[in-house]
């Protein structure tokens, strides 16, 4: 039986908009891939991208907010909300440092705030906390529920290869796998569609589909723009950065 690795690794990571030959003729090949996106994925120890992000939270759709980020791990996080939603607003977290608190800066007029990341005021309106800003935890979440399937023989899922797309200016090559959710809650999603970079085999598109609140809807549409491998200091963490707003 096809596993859901197997599918995903054939279909996406191959960028073949044509049909796709059987499984034991790529798996080579498709496993070449997912190494490489695996490798490049862990290999991004210390970047900046574009976060889009659009969610189901809190029982409404969220307006769409656009970030600037700055990641260097284990996990040191800079953010700058740069679109028209929340502009302004910056986040400062690092793993060990301010008591386990973020420092947020909700806007030019207002005073930084140290809020648990976990806690009520910094999940407000958001699905995920901070941590999710780690691109090698959104391909966690892919990866996981291909392990989950794997195990079961009694789960199978469905695929529909969606072809080439852009994502930003980014060409790339998207699938979309339907889980059966319906059999096996502890998945993560109804649908998942994940689109790779051409170019550098990297997640650059995540949209998610969930039965919330009775229905069938889309929470999470997320876009990882022009990520770039660069020298991050302590001074990018740093509140007292001139360049930030704390």
């Amino acid at each position: 039986m096809r596993t859901l690795l197997t599918s995903l690794l054939i279909l996406v990571l191959s960028g073949a908009a044509s049909a796709s030959p059987s499984a034991s003729e790529l798996s080579v090949e498709a496993q070449a891939r997912f190494d490489r996106m695996r490798t490049a994925t862990a290999a991004l120890s210390s970047y900046t991208y574009t976060f889009r992000r659009e969610e189901w939270a809190d029982g409404k759709q969220q307006d769409p907010n656009l970030m600037a980020v700055k990641f260097r791990r284990p996990m040191d996080i800079y953010m700058k909300w740069v679109g028209q939603v929340h502009k302004g607003r910056e986040l400062l977290y690092r793993q060990g440092w301010n008591d386990g608190d973020m420092k947020v800066k909700p806007g030019a007029l207002l005073p930084t705030l140290n809020l648990d990341p976990a806690g009520r005021l910094a999940m407000h309106g958001s699905r995920h906390g901070v941590d999710l800003i780690d691109l090698s935890r959104v391909v966690g979440i892919i990866t996981s529920q291909t392990d989950r399937i794997a195990a079961n023989n009694a789960l199978s899922a469905t695929y529909t290869d969606l072809g080439p797309a852009l994502v930003g200016a980014e060409a790339a090559h998207c699938l979309r796998a339907d889980l059966p959710k319906d059999q096996d809650p502890g998945l993560y999603a109804v649908r998942i569609d994940i689109c790779t970079s051409d170019q550098t085999g990297l997640l650059v598109r995540l949209r998610t589909w969930d039965v919330e609140d009775g229905q069938l809807r889309k929470v999470e549409d997320y876009e990882f723009r022009d990520i770039t491998v660069v020298p991050l200091a302590d001074s990018d963490f740093d509140p007292d950065n001139p360049e930030y707003g704390f």
